[in-house]
């Protein structure tokens, strides 16, 4: 081919079309198509009338302000999504409550080291699924048979599992295992977690995504995560025997993602 041969399967114009200038102008034709079209585009006035468009038209864009999510709608993905997640370990512990059901029963310490084995979400699962039935696993002293009395059940929401122990300086670390869960331990329900995070100072939306009992530093407290926006949430950890509405020293840390941790002053 020559230079005064055209290329079988280069663009024929003018005019051209809109689609073609389009291309031309986002930079996606291949190299030799682009290199034989834009000194012929830019000879044709109304080819450069499309292309001045164009320019105008991502000058604008650019232009706007960025789009922000309302907290409102964060906040409501942010509660789909842990129902949702809620749901998905109700339907893998399934079949953790139908094995319970027929499973003799085992001594509690080979129960913990095969608890002990479990890492992250396992374990939040498996504490999940012996809430949910109430299953508690005691020792047998040898010999026993079917004239051993039944072993009495724990209350609703107990566990075998020790609460899980968090540090004030890293209070995210716990996300995996406390997301999710519904568990008010000593502080029993909503109403009750609500009124101490009002008397810590905490206003907007105090339905947490996750709430159980931990060991704060050693002692013994309460952590609720709350939403604070799109993929955003506070970590608040409470002494559940002196917080309360109106009693600001039940707050025991205070930590969101992104943020500092901070823990709060003894008096």
């Amino acid at each position: 081919m020559n230079g005064s041969e055209r290329r079988s399967d280069a663009p024929i114009g003018p005019p051209w079309s809109v689609d073609l200038l389009a291309d031309l102008h986002a930079g996606v034709l291949d190299p030799e198509t682009e290199a034989e079209l834009r000194p012929r585009v830019e000879s044709d006035p109304e080819a450069l009338e499309v292309l001045a468009a164009l320019d105008a038209t991502l000058a604008d864009l650019s232009a706007l302000p960025p789009l922000i999510m309302p907290d409102d709608v964060a906040a409501r993905i942010d509660a789909a999504l842990a129902e949702e997640a809620a749901k998905q370990r109700a339907e893998q512990a399934a079949p953790a409550e139908q094995a319970a059901a027929i499973a003799p029963v085992v001594s509690i310490d080979a129960a913990r080291q095969r608890r002990a084995k479990r890492l992250g979400w396992g374990a939040g699962l498996l504490a999940a699924a012996a809430a949910a039935v109430g299953v508690v696993v005691v020792a047998l002293p040898g010999g026993g048979g079917d004239s051993s009395p039944p072993a009495a059940q724990q209350p609703p929401g107990a566990s075998d599992a020790p609460p899980l122990a968090v540090r004030s300086d890293a209070l995210g670390e716990a996300y995996g295992e406390v997301f999710g869960l519904r568990n008010f331990g000593p502080l029993e329900n909503q109403t009750t977690l609500a009124g101490c995070l009002e008397g810590a100072g905490i206003t907007g939306n105090l339905d947490p995504v996750g709430v159980s009992p931990v060991t704060l530093d050693g002692d013994s407290a309460v952590m609720a995560i709350l939403p604070e926006g799109l993929q955003r949430f506070r970590f608040v950890v409470l002494d559940p025997n002196t917080c309360g509405p109106g009693k600001p020293e039940g707050l025991l840390a205070d930590s969101s993602t992104g943020g500092e941790s901070s823990t709060a002053p003894t008096s």
